[in-house]
């Protein structure tokens, strides 16, 4: 029997990042539930402000579908989509096209002017006796 996406919807809390697993047409074995942490968790490296992970699990005939987004905290929102013939493979490339996005964010964010703060000399006054 089909399950709706908010029927097979799973909250999972941890390292502060909360996994949200729903899936379309079928009910998520605990093996996959387990891959789909696994995978997620590793995003953590390249942003620590990942708040909430939602993955929609899509399956079909010859074809299987996997939707991620991500809610980062003070940032906003990334978000990936995939198809393959397996839910490995498809869930690999939402994995790597997220953890590109959040790559490209991180160096939008880096301070590239060149200034090392701590080598800078500030004159001061010298004593006068």
């Amino acid at each position: 029997m089909p399950r709706s996406a908010a029927a097979g919807a799973a909250d999972r809390k941890e390292d502060g990042m909360q996994v949200i697993i729903s899936a379309r047409h079928f009910e998520v074995s605990e093996a996959l539930r387990g891959l789909v942490e696994e995978r997620f968790s590793r995003l953590d490296r390249f942003e620590e402000r990942i708040g909430r992970v939602e993955v929609t699990l899509l399956e079909e005939k010859n074809r299987y579908e996997v939707e991620g987004d991500l809610s980062i905290d003070g940032r906003g929102s990334v978000h990936a989509h995939a198809e393959a013939a397996d839910f490995r493979t498809a869930l690999d490339k939402v994995v790597a096209k997220l953890a590109r996005q959040l790559k490209k964010s991180r160096s939008q964010y880096t301070n590239h002017s060149g200034v090392n703060k701590d080598r800078l000399i500030i004159p001061t006054e010298e004593p006068t006796a």
